[in-house]
């Protein structure tokens, strides 16, 4: 066991470092499966010593919900990584549009305690963003929801143009970073029961037929009356999703 946990030890700082080169040097094939390299090992570590060693948390699937990882970012002060432990390429994959699927996007949205303790402060809900970069966006191949600050000028025009109410998808009026988004409101106060890639696929045509294309993001919400709620954010433009994000998590 000891000499396992050493190999570990050496072996999946060397993947993660493999990742951050990912996102910045190459994609090729090899650099692309980085990140499903490192859950691959997270859930190993889990499951035969009981560490998530390098993840911050590992939860292991069972009958009836989704294993997942969770990853603090190499490249943000505050962003968290939550992966899927299923091999699933990105949006366009059936795995992450089942309605199980409702309870990643759940887990991703409680990680944003784990920002807060990151920047050693609160965030308002509205402040939280949780993205999915489309395949022609993407440096992995592995699904991933990043977990951090939405720019305080998306928030801002969330706060002001977004819909009040739970109804039909809507262009959204304004640019958001120089991107058309069509935008969703979502009237519940957390994402366990809300299937996000579903209801993109679902009710956007142009969406559904080239889901490789679609970006998402989900940012918290106040609705009519302050109820706590949530925005579904999609588009297939090529500029990534993240865009939306501030990792410096500037007060705005």
């Amino acid at each position: 066991m000891r000499f396992s946990l050493g190999r570990l030890c050496i072996a999946l700082p060397l993947a993660a470092f493999a990742l951050v080169l990912a996102d910045h040097v190459s994609s090729t094939p090899l650099h692309r499966s980085a990140l499903w390299q490192v859950v691959r090992t997270c859930a190993i570590a889990a499951q035969t010593i009981g560490v998530p060693f390098p993840c911050e948390q590992v939860t292991l699937a069972s009958d009836d919900a989704p294993g997942s990882a969770i990853i603090k970012s190499p490249l943000h002060k505050s962003e968290f990584l939550l992966m899927p432990l299923e091999a699933a390429a990105g949006v366009e994959s059936p795995a992450v549009r089942g309605d199980d699927s409702s309870l990643l996007w759940q887990r991703a949205w409680e990680t944003r305690s784990m920002v807060e303790a990151r920047l050693g402060r609160d965030l308002p809900r509205t402040s939280v963003a949780l993205v999915v970069n489309s395949g022609i966006a993407r440096s992995q191949d592995q699904f991933h929801i990043h977990v951090d600050c939405v720019a305080p000028s998306v928030e801002r025009k969330l706060a002001l143009y977004g819909p009040k109410e739970e109804g039909r998808w809507q262009l959204f009026r304004q640019t958001l970073m120089g991107q058309r988004y069509w935008v969703k409101a979502v009237d519940k106060p957390d994402l366990g029961t809300t299937n996000v890639i579903g209801l993109i696929a679902a009710g956007l045509p142009r969406a559904r037929d080239a889901m490789y294309r679609v970006n998402v993001v989900v940012v918290g919400a106040e609705l009519a009356g302050g109820k706590p709620g949530f925005y579904i954010l999609a588009n297939s433009d090529k500029a990534a999703a993240e865009r939306l994000m501030d990792h410096s998590c500037a007060m705005g």
